[in-house]
């Protein structure tokens, strides 16, 4: 039967009503979509949070480059280490490192992250250094929903939401201290790093090895991925790679790499104003404000060339104490305590030892103290000698920097502190990374060195016996001082590559 005029209408009316239903039904999707996407993360309900985004977020590789990938491991300066380590293998694999961002660890437990270069100058590390780089966040962005699936869960209690958007990620597994840096393990800031960049560590072997061998010469990581075809090869753990034997682990990589990592010079000006602020320096008295942009390079040219530093006059000189406690004591497992945590009184008799050296009708420094110390005692002693505490959870300055710069300012800050152009005298803790970080730059920056201030005579001679017996000299005596001097500042110190830091030859008298 031939369709009728009449056919065909009612035809053409159904195909309208369903093409209008089809349209509204697509209309509707795409503004809940866009709903969703631009809703603050505070306001999701537990249905929207366990439904994934439509496209999960993905890192985009360019096929053409090879990537090396590895794990940030414990605290920030730590974390510096397993950079500028990475940094050096990638070079000598040719490959494109990828910087994981510091990340949340057991002394903050923030469970965040934050690019390096919000503080540090990675363009100048790339030219000076002859390492391609780049950062996690240039190659995956993490969506307001995929940051809420993050936070409900951990990597030790993982949203089914999570594993659904993650992406593998075969990591070669570089053992070392026993760890397992993937799962169970408190301290696993690699597996923190990759819950929240949304990547699903697969462990592997290196090439030739097993996942329960520690593969910790670099030799050995260099041979079997030298020839490596792969668009990405991932390293678990580069904290104590060990470039040559009989090395300390950081010194070829501090050389190659480590060394050119500077504070961006919008930031090392901004700590300046700081201190100068707390001491009364500061043109007009104003309080420094944390600028919102500090990507500006040591090596951009043009007008900007004239750094911020540059154009400042010198900032007066003060003296820079690192106060490390916390877990510090673990570190002293075979040696005295005070070792590690010696008394306030201990520093105090080292400033007072430089302020005699001093000409008398000079204005004498100011003191400046970075510390974790949560004790009251404590902070009451340092106070009680005139000395500015940085104090992070209480300076208004300060809590202005965390809420503008971010979570990891506050040791940012310290460490620029401790190496800023004012700091002509350094006293560290001898069992810091972060004391032995400062080492190294003030030595390749300024050089300059650091004093570590030591308790007991018996302790004095056990290291002086250590740095004899591991450079294998014979000097014909049992106390051969290095006199240091810096701009007339005199410390007794020494470089030991055998404990891999500076430490203070100074006698002082037991504390009782």
């Amino acid at each position: 039967m031939k369709p009728t005029s009449q056919h065909l209408v009612l035809a053409l009316v159904f195909f309208l009503a369903f093409l209008s239903v089809l349209i509204l039904y697509t209309v509707r999707h795409q503004v809940l979509e866009n709903f969703l996407d631009g809703i603050a993360p505070s306001s999701l309900t537990s249905q929207n949070i366990l439904r994934p985004p439509v496209t999960a977020p993905k890192a985009q590789w360019d096929p053409i480059k090879k990537y090396l990938v590895y794990l940030p491991f414990e605290g920030i300066s730590n974390q510096f280490y397993s950079l500028q380590n990475a940094a050096t293998i990638a070079k000598r694999l040719n490959r494109t490192l990828v910087v994981a961002p510091i990340t949340s660890n057991r002394h903050d437990r923030l469970n965040t992250n934050q690019p390096w270069s919000r503080y540090l100058d990675l363009e100048h590390m790339a030219l000076r250094s002859g390492i391609q780089l780049t950062e996690w966040h240039t190659l995956k962005q993490i969506d307001p929903i995929s940051h809420q699936i993050i936070n409900t869960g951990s990597r030790t209690s993982i949203p089914q939401a999570w594993r659904a958007m993650a992406e593998p990620m075969p990591c070669q597994v570089i053992r070392n201290y026993g760890h397992d840096y993937f799962v169970g393990e408190e301290d696993s800031i690699g597996a923190d790093f990759a819950y929240q960049y949304l990547l699903d560590l697969q462990p592997m072997p290196v090439p030739g090895f097993s996942t329960t061998d520690s593969v910790a010469f670099v030799d050995d990581i260099l041979d079997h991925n030298q020839n490596s075809t792969e668009n990405i090869v991932c390293l678990t753990f580069t904290f104590t790679a060990q470039f040559e034997q009989g090395r300390n682990r950081w010194d070829v990589s501090w050389d190659e790499a480590g060394q050119y990592l500077r504070f961006l010079p919008r930031f090392a000006s901004y700590v300046e104003d700081l201190v100068a602020f707390r001491f009364g320096q500061l043109e007009d008295h104003l309080h420094p404000r944390p600028p919102l942009d500090l990507g500006f390079s040591i090596l951009d040219k043009g007008p900007a060339a004239e750094t911020f530093l540059s154009r400042k006059p010198p900032l007066k000189d003060y003296i820079a104490i690192h106060l490390r406690r916390g877990d510090i004591e673990i570190k002293c497992q075979n040696q005295a305590k005070s070792d590690c945590t010696i008394p306030i009184s201990v520093y105090k008799a080292q400033v007072d030892a430089i302020l005699a050296d001093l000409d008398k009708n000079v204005e004498p420094p100011n003191v400046v103290l970075v510390s974790d110390t949560q004790s009251k005692e404590e902070k009451k002693e340092i106070d009680g000698y005139g000395w500015y505490r940085l104090d992070h959870a209480v300076d208004p300055n300060l809590l202005d920097a965390s809420r503008v710069l971010g979570p990891f300012s506050p040791p940012m800050i310290d460490a620029a502190v401790l190496t800023g152009r004012g700091a002509r005298w350094v006293i560290g803790s001898r069992r810091s990374t972060m004391s032995w970080l400062t080492a190294m730059r003030i030595n390749a920056w300024h050089n300059g060195t650091i004093i570590y201030p030591k308790v007991t005579e018996p302790q004095t001679t056990q290291d002086h016996d250590q740095h004899n017996s591991s450079t294998k000299t014979n000097t014909g005596s049992r106390k051969r001082y290095l006199r240091h001097n810096n701009n007339d500042g005199d410390g007794i110190v020494i470089w030991d590559r055998y404990e891999q830091h500076y430490f203070d030859l100074l006698e002082l008298p037991p504390v009782s």
